[in-house]
C-alpha cells in the first residue's frame, strides 16, 4: 500500500491537475505580495516543460545528456528569426515551428549520437551544443552576435497585447504558458504510462535484455531524444518572448547543467519531480542573485544541501514525509 501510495504521489493526473491548479493560483497571490518575484513562476513554468522533456531521456531512457540547450536556442533562435525576418507576430506558429526544428535536428543528429551511450552520449551532445552556440555567437549579421535579436510583444491566439500595460501583459502571458505546460505535462503522463514509457524503462534497466526481448532499442531511443528536443524546443521559443530576446546565452553549456540540476534536485524518478524542481530552482537562483554576488556559491551550497538531505530529490523527500504522516495516521486510527 505505502508503494502504492508513493507512485500514485509522482505519478498522477490527480497530482498533476493540483500542481496545475496551485500554479495558477499562486501567480496573483505573489503578484500582490511581492510583485517582483512574480514573474520568476512564469520562468519556472518554462523551465519545467524543458526538464520534463529532458527527464524522457534521462529518467525513463537512462542517457544524460549535457547539450539540452541546444534545443532551447534552437526554440529561441526560431521566434527571434521569424520575427526579424519574416515580421510574424503570431506566436502560435511560431511555437509549432520551433517543435518542427527541434525535431528535424533531433532526426538528423539522433541516429549517430544514440549509438554511444553514457559519458559518450552526453559528451557528444556537449559538442554539439557548443557549436551551435559558436554559430549564433559569430554569425552577427544573422543572429545579432552577442547582442542577440530583440523581440517585442508578440500575439496570442490571434489578440494583440501591444496596448496593454506590462503587468497585464505578463499575467496573460503567465496563464498562456500555464496552459500549454498543462497540455504538456498530461501529454507526457500518456507516454510514460503508454506501452512506449515501458520499453523505455526497459532499456534504462537493462538495454541488451531489452533487445533480447524484441525490442528495437535504438528506434525507441530516437523516438525519446526526438520528443525530448521538441519539448525542450517549446521552452526555448516560450522563454523568447519573456526574456524580449534570443541570445547565444541561451544555447550555452550552462543552461544545459541548469536543465540537468533541475531534473535531478525535484526527484527523476518522479513525474513531477522536474517540474517541482524547475520551479525551486528558479527561485533559489533569484533570491541567491539577490543576496550576493558570489551566487553561484550559494546556489551550489544549498543544492549540495538539498542532495545530502534526499539524494533521490524533493519529491522523494515528500513521499518519505507524507509515507510517515499516513502511517500514523493509521496507527492512530487502529488504536483509537
Amino acid at each position: 500500500m505505502v508503494e502504492a501510495f508513493r507512485r500514485e504521489l509522482g505519478n498522477s493526473l490527480v497530482a498533476l491537475a493540483i500542481l496545475i491548479a496551485v500554479l495558477g493560483v499562486a501567480y496573483p497571490i505573489l503578484g500582490s505580495i511581492a510583485p517582483g518575484y512574480a514573474i520568476y513562476l512564469t520562468y519556472g513554468v518554462i523551465w519545467s516543460i524543458a526538464a520534463l522533456g529532458f527527464n524522457l531521456l534521462y529518467g525513463y531512457t537512462g542517457l544524460l545528456s549535457f547539450g539540452h540547450a541546444t534545443f532551447i536556442g534552437i526554440g529561441a533562435y526560431t521566434v527571434g528569426l521569424i520575427v526579424k525576418y519574416i515580421g510574424l507576430r503570431e506566436l502560435e506558429p511560431m511555437l509549432v515551428t520551433a517543435m518542427v526544428a527541434s525535431a528535424a535536428l533531433a532526426l538528423a543528429v539522433g541516429p549517430v549520437v544514440l549509438r554511444y551511450g553514457g559519458i559518450f552520449f552526453a559528451i557528444f551532445m556537449l559538442a554539439i551544443g557548443q557549436i551551435l552556440w559558436g554559430f549564433y555567437l559569430k554569425f552577427y549579421h544573422v543572429t545579432g552576435g552577442t547582442d542577440g535579436i530583440k523581440i517585442g510583444r508578440v500575439e496570442l491566439l490571434g489578440f494583440d497585447l501591444g496596448r496593454i500595460d506590462y503587468l497585464t501583459y505578463l499575467t496573460i502571458y503567465h496563464y498562456y504558458v500555464l496552459a500549454i505546460a498543462a497540455i504538456a505535462y498530461i501529454v507526457m503522463w500518456y507516454i510514460v504510462n503508454s506501452p512506449l514509457g515501458y520499453s523505455l524503462k526497459a532499456i534504462r534497466d537493462n538495454e541488451v535484455r531489452a533487445r533480447a526481448l524484441g525490442i528495437n532499442t535504438l528506434q525507441l531511443k530516437l523516438i525519446a531524444f526526438t520528443i525530448s528536443a521538441v519539448y525542450t524546443g517549446l521552452a526555448g521559443a516560450l522563454l523568447a518572448p519573456l526574456t524580449r530576446l534570443a541570445s547565444p546565452e541561451l544555447a550555452y553549456w550552462f543552461v544545459s547543467g541548469k536543465i540537468v540540476f533541475m531534473t535531478i534536485l525535484g526527484g527523476a524518478s518522479h513525474l513531477i519531480g522536474p517540474i517541482v524542481g524547475a520551479i525551486v530552482y528558479t527561485y533559489l537562483e533569484s533570491i541567491a542573485m539577490g543576496y550576493t554576488i558570489y551566487w553561484y556559491l550559494l546556489l551550489g551550497t544549498l543544492i549540495i544541501a538539498v542532495m545530502i538531505l534526499s539524494p533521490r530529490g524533493l519529491m522523494s523527500l515528500v513521499d518519505s514525509l507524507l509515507t510517515r504522516a499516513r502511517l500514523r495516521w493509521g496507527v492512530w486510527q487502529r488504536s483509537s
